[in-house]
């Protein structure tokens, strides 16, 4: 089964992959990668794999799961469902046909809405035009600053009935934001004992621009730099 998720913006989360590497700024504190170390040392078998180099670190190569493909399926009730949140589905050690049968799978289960998000919005971008996109799958892209709002103009070719932006860790403030075709954003701080300061104005600039393009704004609270 699925399991339940304490992420304010979702229901529970389904992992037909595990594992990642840190590609850019908002992966340095990784909440996946340290739980993954955790569920290694206990012996859950899905974290044994070590990745290929330090930044995937203990537990956290990236591992396909096919057994994982069937739960959907299985589950009677609907439910809103975060795609591999200890993973990226887009990551280059996924094969393009494990991605089109996870697709398949969604496209399979009308009952339930997955929200999926991915930093490697250029291989999402090659491979929109072979996946399925019914209207119960979510994409999104990661922005932690303003260097990655390329990644938006990428999620904007995609044929998705919603797209959203997760600016979570929020490390700086984003200027370059354009929400032309965008659904939904998300924002917040890190949390942890290593959280980057997060300030209000980066926040406040987001959210006024969500107002003016009539875009859903959610906000889950961070470290916040005073």
């Amino acid at each position: 089964m699925s399991a339940q998720s304490t992420i304010e913006w979702t229901e529970a989360t389904w992992n037909p992959t595990t594992g990642c590497d840190q590609i850019s700024a908002g992966c340095d504190n990784c909440y996946a990668l340290t739980l993954a170390k955790r569920l290694k040392a206990m012996g859950n078998s899905k974290y044994q794999r070590d990745g290929d180099s330090r930044s995937s670190g203990p537990g956290f190569g990236i591992t396909v799961h096919t057994e994982e493909l069937a739960l959907p399926h299985r589950w009677k009730s609907p439910r809103v469902t975060f795609v591999n949140s200890m993973s990226d589905l887009f990551h280059s050690d996924v094969s393009d046909q494990f991605i089109e049968d996870v697709f398949q799978v969604m496209a399979d289960t009308p009952r339930h809405t997955y929200q999926v998000l991915t930093k490697r919005s250029q291989r999402l971008t090659k491979l929109a035009s072979r996946l399925s996109w019914p209207d119960n799958i979510w994409i999104g892209v990661s922005v932690e600053t303003d260097r990655y709002c390329f990644r938006i103009d990428h999620l904007r070719e995609v044929p998705a009935a919603v797209r959203f932006v997760s600016a979570e860790p929020l490390l700086g403030g984003l200027p370059s934001l354009d929400l032309h075709a965008i659904d939904w954003v998300i924002a917040g701080g890190e949390s942890g004992p290593n959280a980057r300061p997060m300030h209000p104005s980066w926040v406040f600039d987001i959210r006024d621009k969500c107002l003016e393009s009539d875009t859903a704004f959610f906000f889950k609270l961070g470290l916040l730099k005073l």
